[in-house]
């Protein structure tokens, strides 16, 4: 071989390399996968969203801070895409069709209530794996849902942690009026109340409710004072309603009540403290929790104070419940080996992860709603005592409403 034919297959040779190398590099070089953030960022559950969209940011970030994802052998970053539903149906139409057909997104996270009412016939229809917080009518869940998940956990669980807690620390609570704002959603709520009510043998006797926004309670309360209720359960009020949930608890003070009043819904964090004297903030329970209860699992315990150090502001429960979904889910992606959500799905509807909340956590929902698309959520119980938040029981599951039988 002369020497022209040697330089010119060394050319060959180092060019072979040097495109080896090249798309090598391409190969692994990492894309974006879009992780779309619908959820209310204005409005009355703005406090909601802003837990909500701050708990997948982290999920999110803890993940890329691993590597990201690898799907099909690419590498991809996970990249968030966050938008407003303001809590309206019309409106979590729109975000959800912006999200799909513009960004062509595979999974989102955070539809609320009436939002979640909107946004999803477009998301089951594409396909697109969604995250939503409970399942506000009873058709949006069931075996024709599939592609629903709920990170939230059952609604009568909720009303469980607070039920049981004042059934076993107050023996002598015997009946209960619920308190709660006309929604479209307000039948699913009072109904986990009644159902949790007849299980721990307490007399549900009644509702009193108020327009969306009431800040005057006083002709509410004296119709519930009436009926002469031991304890007055708060429902949704908390949820749908905001800070004017503290208010509620401030004006049954004022009016004299004494009972027990127990907060299944949240207020947005340090409402209570801010709203209600600390003369009042007595025997009221709540499934507020006190991270730093010893009781409380060192998984979200952890979480909770990296959101504080992050966010300079304390956490709600919401925070925990999606971020104990996502996270996990992000878990499920990394080594899948296609892109279809069909098989996301599939997959990820039986797959099992170690839980926030210190067990062991799978789909639960089955008996109640027919199908496994709902995570038990923390069970801890609250109440306040002279005026502070304790932190120091945890209630059981009544497993055989949630979980099928084998």
């Amino acid at each position: 071989m002369n020497r022209t034919a040697l330089v010119f297959v060394a050319f060959v040779i180092a060019v072979t390399l040097v495109s080896g190398q090249a798309f090598a590099q391409k190969a692994a070089s990492p894309k974006t996968l879009d992780i779309g953030i619908a959820t209310p960022l204005t409005g009355p559950a703005a406090h909601l969203g802003a837990n909500i969209r701050n708990g997948a940011l982290f999920a999110i970030d803890d993940q890329n801070a691993q590597g990201g994802v690898t799907i099909a052998g690419q590498k991809y970053l996970l990249n968030p895409i966050v938008l407003d539903t303001k809590m309206n149906a019309a409106t979590g139409k729109v975000v959800a069709e912006q999200l799909v057909y513009e960004k062509k997104v595979k999974v989102v996270i955070g539809p609320f209530i009436d939002d979640a009412i909107g946004a999803q016939p477009v998301l089951e229809s594409n396909k697109i794996l969604s995250f939503i917080v409970t399942p506000s009518t009873k058709d949006m869940t069931g075996p024709n849902r599939p592609f629903t998940f709920f990170f939230s956990g059952p609604i009568p669980q909720m009303f469980n942690t607070v039920t049981a807690y004042v059934q076993k620390f107050y023996p002598n609570v015997k009946t209960v009026v619920s308190m709660v704002p006309d929604l479209p959603d307000t039948p699913m709520f009072l109904n986990s109340s009644q159902m949790m009510c007849k299980l721990y043998g307490l007399n549900w006797l009644d509702v009193e409710k108020f327009p969306f926004g009431t800040t005057d309670f006083s002709p509410f309360i004296t119709r519930a004072l009436a009926k002469k209720p031991d304890a007055i359960d708060t429902n949704s009020t908390g949820g749908n309603m905001g800070g004017l949930c503290a208010q509620l608890i401030k004006q049954l003070r004022q009016a004299g009540y004494q009972g027990a009043i127990y907060v299944p819904a949240l207020p947005p964090p340090g409402a209570v403290e801010e709203v209600v004297p600390e003369n009042y903030r007595t025997k009221i329970v709540t499934n507020d929790i006190d991270w730093e209860a010893s009781i409380v699992s060192n998984a979200y315990r952890d979480l909770c104070r990296r959101y504080v150090k992050k966010y300079n502001m304390p956490p709600i429960d919401m925070v925990g419940q999606v971020y104990h979904v996502a996270k996990p889910f992000f878990e499920f992606l990394n080594g899948q080996k296609t892109m279809d959500t069909t098989k996301w799905m599939e997959g990820f509807a039986n797959y099992r992860w170690k839980g926030l909340y210190g067990k062991e956590a799978a789909w639960v929902g089955k008996p109640m709603f027919g199908i496994n698309r709902m995570p038990f959520r923390a069970s801890w119980a609250s109440e306040y005592i002279n005026g502070k938040l304790q932190t120091k029981w945890e209630a059981p599951i009544p497993m055989d409403l949630f979980v099928e039988k084998k």
